[in-house]
């Protein structure tokens, strides 16, 4: 309750110019990104005028250049995003503002996935994609539908290559283990495992044809 209060009083505060310092950045994000990670319930629960801005400043910092910070917020939305397919826990926000699994997905995607930088936060990045295919898988292929346009990513080859590329990551029975809030204990692990590797393939394949700019 006491970290929580903290967040209440330097939410307002905190804006993308004062996160350019570098210490204050770090103090920050390892709050948060804790925070996150280990009570998702508690954040999820929080009233939209503090969850908004909080999942905002963990968009933030996914694209981060240091790992540090990247990691931390990856682990945050990971957290966030299991949480929710095991207790629902964001269905009164999601129910307002659907928007947050698009604009959660497609920044993960355009901003670290494709990104060069991706290399130094792949397992965390890959952690914080899985659970949110989860959340609704329907719509995160109709995200991958719009961004894979070839006026988009430069050609109907590479459509083609990048729409193949997520068939082959978003395995069924592991997506449906995840959506049925199967994310913990053996089972959880073999599927998180599984995913890992996939991921790390994935990113490789995708790597070898698409990098956004």
């Amino acid at each position: 309750d006491v970290i929580f209060y903290g967040l209440q009083q330097i939410l307002p505060l905190m804006t993308q110019g004062l996160l350019q310092f570098p210490t204050l950045c770090t103090q920050y994000f390892s709050l948060v990104g804790y925070t996150m990670d280990t009570y998702p319930e508690k954040v999820c629960a929080l009233p939209y005028e503090l969850f908004g801005p909080l999942l905002d400043s963990m968009l933030f910092g996914i694209s981060h250049a240091d790992q540090f910070v990247s990691k931390s917020c990856l682990r945050g939305i990971s957290g966030l995003f299991s949480e929710h397919l095991k207790s629902q826990a964001m269905s009164g926000h999601l129910s307002h503002h659907i928007d947050i699994l698009d604009q959660c997905s497609s920044r993960l995607l355009k901003e670290v996935i494709f990104q060069p930088l991706i290399w130094d936060r792949l397992e965390p990045a890959g952690m914080a994609l899985l659970p949110l295919v989860a959340v609704d898988v329907n719509r995160f292929a109709a995200l991958v539908n719009s961004i894979s346009q070839p006026q988009s990513i430069g050609s109907v080859e590479k459509q083609h290559r990048l729409q193949a590329a997520f068939q082959s990551l978003l395995q069924p029975e592991i997506i449906s283990k995840m959506a049925n809030g199967s994310t913990g204990g053996f089972e959880g692990r073999k599927n998180r495992l599984k995913f890992k590797r996939d991921f790390e393939l994935f990113v490789k394949d995708v790597h070898s044809f698409l990098v956004m700019k």
